[in-house]
């Protein structure tokens, strides 16, 4: 396990070869990360989340050392590994689409990277190399702890029946591995099972015991659900035990019933492997249950980084805002006048005294008011209330959901702002569609925007 700091990350594709840019208006390259920050704590879950072409999976691929960067640093634990190769990185990474070798069985899908790094290496268990397990829990080699070093017999942490191999001759380790290999599928009774497959064997019924796929192991992928697909592919990362994981919209192909319970079983995992994980979803509900806290990026710009009740609470600025929420955040554009009153219409409201501070220089001029839908509630007519038709409404057993249109509604910037508002209201009020209602707002519940810039207003605290 490690943390995770990028610095000054970009990332631009030049134009493609040939292509005129003076007769398609394209710029000479198309920025996609511009001056990412971020630093994910050790074993910490944090959640990516943006709308799609944001760049939030490019910046996966650039940690993972599938995508070049144009410029910056990536360091992992204390290492800078700008320029390593993706197998010297110690990262895991789950793909969108599982990745799965359709000819292979669960059980050696599981057990590929384990056993191409004991081939590739000569010995079980590089911590540098393709996903090393390094000295953590299950880890089976690195550094001091590496098997060369150790002497025979010695038990490795978290395999309490499985001693180290002791240190074999390249020609030694060659030759077990070409064994193994050729006598793979022979029946049970017929393979070569040296000291470094038996470790591999016991690591992926480890790791399939934990994900509940342990009666799957001798079957092919398209033999499994989509869910257990998933949970082969989240094996196959926890097996190599790295210090990273990434994972790039691992449940976008799922139902929404299964969605649900693999989202919870992935945090349970992560909670229970205490292993650093960056998390990439266009789903903010996805994002709001999982992360400890949500990094927020749009056209390749960080908008906010907190935990998912600050962003709720506290958004930086009008995306954040309408991002984040289910229904999202209504935004209703009103004009303010010294010291606490704002107006729309006929609609007018005083507010609390916090705000007349933070407000005290936008005297005079137009304001973007956010109010979520859970913060409106039906009221009397009045003229600190709103008055809507209500235009749909959605019943969903636990909550309803109305979208109305305010009445009378006016100011200098009404056209480029939705004057229609969704409202939550109890499941057991009967509304039809067409009905008028009045809205007040909960004061201590109100946003407000600057329109030129788009950054919230915080009142004084």
């Amino acid at each position: 396990m490690a943390q995770v700091v990028l610095e000054n990350i970009y990332k631009s594709f030049p134009p493609r070869k040939g292509e005129n840019i003076a007769s398609t208006h394209r710029p000479e390259s198309v920025n996609v990360l511009r001056r990412i920050n971020l630093t994910v704590a050790d074993g910490e879950f944090m959640v990516l989340v943006g709308p799609s072409g944001c760049g939030k999976s490019t910046l996966l691929r650039i940690i993972a050392g599938l995508e070049a960067m144009t410029g910056g640093n990536i360091w992992v634990g204390d290492r800078l590994v700008n320029n390593l190769p993706p197998k010297e990185r110690d990262i895991a990474m789950v793909f969108q689409n599982y990745a799965l070798y359709p000819h292979m069985t669960v059980y050696d899908n599981i057990a590929f990277g384990l056993r191409r790094r004991q081939m590739g290496n000569g010995e079980w268990g590089i911590g540098n190399g393709e996903g090393g397990m390094g000295n953590r829990e299950w880890g089976i080699g690195n550094g001091e702890n590496n098997p060369s070093s150790l002497p025979p017999g010695v038990k490795t942490p978290g395999y309490p029946h499985s001693p180290l191999p002791p240190p074999h001759s390249p020609f030694l380790n060659w030759s077990e591995n070409l064994l193994v290999g050729m006598t793979r599928t022979l029946p049970k009774g017929l393979r070569y099972n040296s000291l470094q497959e038996r470790a591999v064997d016991e690591r992926v019924r480890y790791v399939a015991q934990m994900l509940q796929i342990d009666t799957l192991l001798n079957r092919l992928p398209k033999q499994l659900s989509g869910g257990q697909r998933q949970r082969v592919a989240l094996g196959r990362a926890i097996a190599r035990n790295p210090q990273v994981f990434l994972m790039d919209e691992p449940l976008s192909n799922l139902d929404a019933k299964l969605r649900a319970e693999t989202r919870a079983q992935i945090v349970k995992l992560q909670r229970q492997l205490g292993t650093t994980t960056i998390y990439v979803t266009h789903d903010q509900t996805e994002a709001m249950t999982m992360g400890d806290r949500i990094a927020i990026l749009c056209e390749g710009n960080m908008q906010q980084i907190a935990s998912p009740l600050e962003l709720y609470n506290r958004p930086a600025n009008l995306f954040v805002a309408q991002f984040i929420g289910a229904p999202p955040m209504n935004f209703i554009p009103v004009e303010f006048h010294a010291p606490l009153l704002i107006t729309s219409g006929d609609f007018r409201l005083t507010l609390p005294e916090v705000w007349g501070t933070a407000l005290r220089k936008y005297d005079g001029r137009t304001l973007i008011l956010g109010i979520r839908p859970e913060h409106l509630i039906l009221s009397m007519p009045a003229t600190k209330n709103w008055n809507a038709q209500v235009e749909l409404v959605e019943n969903l057993g636990n909550d309803a959901y109305l979208s109305t249109r305010l009445i009378g509604l006016s100011s200098p910037k009404a056209s480029t702002t939705n004057a229609v508002v969704q409202v939550r209201v109890p499941p057991d009020r009967f509304i039809r569609v067409g009905e008028q209602l009045w809205l007040s707002l909960t004061p201590e519940k109100i946003h407000f925007f600057d329109p030129d810039t788009q950054l919230a207003i915080f009142p004084e605290s």
